[in-house]
């Protein structure tokens, strides 16, 4: 149900009535978030209140913390659609609407849901005309101050129409468990059923990744519920960057013929966690080099889209990341399927607040009315995904501090257990000392434990079998490509006036720290199982430092902006993550002569050395006694000149790095990341802009508005630089470019094949670039 949407951004009476002319409301598609169609303002979400996970214990004034952006207004949506006559139930499916949601179908009234986050289904039944058409109306009456990060708004993920007959499999059914055992595998399956019969039968198959059948059987089903076990002699595990899935498929047969079928993918792999030995995945013992990630995808918003989804995690895999968190909310499925697909171990997380809310309308208000039904949900959806390998069950939750919070804790863990036993539970644990003092670190599987390296040694020592790790980690921050002049460290950031922070990512909070520190910790202590680096990707919303500074509306901390683009910090990363050999020379190379620049470099090799036009400066080598120093290799007090720096590893010559000095800005250089998308009208092109000169440098001091138009089977969606306080709304068809850089975001357009044009116009003239459409 993608599209045919009716939507109106306001509370209007009788909307939910099945006649209402809703003629001049504006028409949308399906996954949507109005709120990201702005205006950026101060006054959207203004809140007061204290950050007690970050030390702030009296309430101060937030301004942008939920993005500056319009999320607390209310909304409708309505739709007309068919059922069959032969149709005997009918089910709506949403994965997510935000939030306090109802559901209306021909004027009858259904509960939705109040977390935003949760995915659910409706029986629509007793309400829909078969044979017929009918209506269904969707209000949404999110509150403001009800989140501590940008949620969006609206029905932001995607809707399903589910027609069955009289028996049939509910929503989602299957449950799916694996073991190995004497080198066999064995798949043992649970499929549910409603009005089982004498003359019901359950069919199982059990394809491998080519479509050959590995397993199959069919038995009559007398009660709700139907089991089955397959043993493989052969078989290939599902493991970290090597994925492999098997599929299931159920089918329910009357006399013969089929009435239902439902269908999930599965992998073969084994998991266990050891206080000494760490994280092991099918007997190896393994890092878990892992990032947290909120579930906004930038200038797109909380509309969930499966192709910007992929290119996240693409550019995250390329520079080692083997561990997905969902920060800090169950994410949309198709965020799952991918890390299947790709080969991530996930850490699935239910929720930011119990009881105690840290913000005045946040999750704790119906924590105990919803709290069960909503973890039961989250993990019944995402049971079978071989990449979750474990159930957080909150973050940084205010309980830690309290006497009894060990009982929500308890609580939620024997929820998690009862609905899956095959995985750990977890909590992201910012409180730590306390949470260890209270118990609620001992009522999970595995501690984790937020910003607190320095405890690591000495909360093993004390808790020899506690299974540690680094739930959150990092927080530096930074702007992409803007830099200061000397590379200094700041602990805690202060807010600056230009609202940027340098690249050389020496910044943090006062509960974080340098990256560089986790490394070391986690090259130190091989108990601790690995990290979740706070954060992969610039988010909207929580701009740290510049907590009521507008226009700030985005965070500092991802490796990557919200664009995409890379910050210099990600080579540091792949560095460290990846056995690729190479250097990444940092800042650019204009400034003004006679000033004293510091320069940094990231690099694999063991001695680097650094030439200013062809005059040498000396060979840098990392130092492990230097936190600073640890990971990159340093030349201080550097006396600019225009002209090249060159970086060439002293071990191997051939692996260099080399930036020079941009002259005046003669182009902009128009670039896809690819030529050709599906005509599927979701697929979606990233195209970087970026000011060169003649020689085509980049000219990182020298930005620009560029305007964009199109042409052809194609849509222009929207433009960011990673600016995180830029107030210009993303679907502006024009953006100044930051550090000479943007990125330009279009759609192909629904079965319309052909060739779009982009055109790039600037004070520097005219580009163009064409993508094609195909079916």
């Amino acid at each position: 149900m993608k599209y045919g949407w009716k939507f109106i951004r306001e509370d209007v009476q009788d909307a939910h009535l099945e006649h209402f002319d809703d003629a001049n409301w504006r028409e949308v598609r399906i996954p949507h978030d109005y709120a990201i169609e702005g205006p950026f303002h101060p006054d959207n979400d203004k809140q007061v209140s204290e950050v007690i996970a970050d030390g702030i214990i009296r309430p101060i004034v937030h301004v942008g913390r939920t993005g500056a952006l319009p999320i607390a207004e209310k909304a409708w949506y309505r739709k007309k659609f068919f059922v069959q006559a032969n149709t005997k139930k009918v089910f709506l499916e949403f994965d997510g609407i935000m939030s306090n949601s109802t559901i209306y179908v021909n004027s009858l009234k259904y509960q939705g849901r109040v977390y935003g986050y949760s995915s659910f289904s409706v029986d629509i039944s007793d309400a829909v005309k078969f044979g017929a058409e009918n209506t269904l109306a969707v209000s949404v009456s999110p509150e403001d101050t009800s989140s501590r990060w940008y949620t969006g708004a609206g029905i932001y993920r995607a809707v399903r129409l589910v027609e069955k007959a009289d028996h049939y499999f509910p929503y989602c059914p299957l449950r799916v468990t694996t073991e190995i055992r004497n080198n066999k595998a064995f798949i043992d399956l649970e499929a549910s059923i409603v009005n089982p019969s004498q003359d019901v039968e359950v069919e199982f198959v059990v394809t491998d990744r080519d479509g050959m059948v590995v397993g199959s059987s069919r038995k009559r089903c007398y009660i709700d519920s139907v089991y089955e076990v397959f043993k493989l002699n052969s078989y290939r595990c599902w493991g970290i960057w090597n994925s492999y899935l098997y599929t299931v498929t159920a089918k329910i047969f009357i006399d013969g013929k089929e009435v239902d079928c439902y269908s999930t993918r599965f992998g073969i792999r084994t998991i266990e966690f050891d206080s000494n030995k760490g994280f092991i995945i099918n007997g190896a013992v393994t890092k878990i080099k892992g990032i947290c990630m909120h579930h906004d995808l930038g200038a797109l918003g909380a509309a969930f889209n499966k192709y910007a989804a992929e290119r996240q995690i693409e550019k995250l895999i390329k520079m080692g990341v083997n561990g997905y968190r969902c920060a800090h909310n169950p994410p949309a499925p198709e965020v799952l399927d991918l890390c299947d697909e790709y080969g991530l171990v996930v850490m699935d997380e239910a929720y930011d607040e119990w009881q105690m809310k840290k913000v005045k309308n946040g999750y704790g208000k119906h924590f105990d009315k919803w709290a069960k039904q909503d973890l039961v949900d989250m993990i019944r959806r995402d049971r079978n995904h071989p990449s979750v390998i474990m159930w957080s069950i909150g973050n940084e939750i205010l309980e830690q501090r309290e006497e009894d919070g060990y009982k929500v804790a308890r609580y939620l863990h024997r929820i998690c257990k009862q609905e899956d036993p095959t995985r750990p539970t977890t909590a992201g644990l910012s409180m730590t000392e306390d949470a260890f003092r209270t118990g609620i670190a001992f009522e999970v599987d595995l501690a984790g434990i937020n910003y607190k390296p320095h405890l690591y040694e000495q909360l093993h020592l004390k808790y020899p079998d506690v299974i540690l790790y680094g739930s959150e980690t990092g927080s530096t921050v930074s702007t992409r490509g803007y830099f200061e002049k000397r590379a200094t460290i700041e602990h805690p950031i202060k807010p600056k006036e230009n609202l940027k922070e340098s690249s050389f990512d020496l910044g943090s909070p006062n509960w974080a720290y340098p990256y560089e520190r986790e490394f070391l910790a986690q090259d130190q202590y091989p108990f601790v199982f690995g990290e979740f680096v706070w954060t992969g990707f610039d988010y909207i919303g929580e701009p740290t430092p510049y907590r009521n500074h507008f226009p700030a509306r985005s965070s500092y901390f991802g490796i990557y902006d919200t664009a995409g683009m890379e910050k210099d910090r990600v080579y540091s990363f792949k560095s460290k993550w990846t056995d690729e050999k190479f250097i990444h020379l940092m800042p650019h190379w204009n400034w003004t002569e006679g000033d004293i620049v510091d320069v940094h470099a990231y690099s694999s090799c063991s001695k680097v050395e650094l030439f200013l036009n062809g005059r040498s400066l000396g060979i840098a080598k990392k130092n492990s006694k230097d936190e600073t120093k640890s990971h990159r290799f340093v030349w201080e007090k550097v006396l600019y000149e225009p002209g090249e720096l060159l970086a060439v590893s002293v071990d191997n010559p051939s692996i260099k790095s080399c930036i020079k000095t941009a002259q005046e800005p003669t182009t902009v250089l128009v670039e896809p990341e690819k030529v050709s998308i599906f005509a599927d009208g979701d697929a979606l092109c990233y195209i970087k802009c970026t000011i060169v000169d003649k020689q085509g440098t980049v000219c990182p001091c020298s930005d620009i508005q560029l305007n964009f138009s199109v042409t052809g089977p194609i849509e222009y969606i929207a433009a960011d630089s990673g600016y995180q306080a830029d107030e210009r709304t993303f679907g502006e068809p024009y953006c100044k470019t930051l550090s000479g850089k943007c990125m330009v975001i279009i759609r192909s357009i629904k079965d319309t094949p052909g060739t779009g044009m982009l055109t790039v116009s600037s004070e520097l003239g005219e580009q163009t670039v064409e993508i094609d459409t195909v079916l």
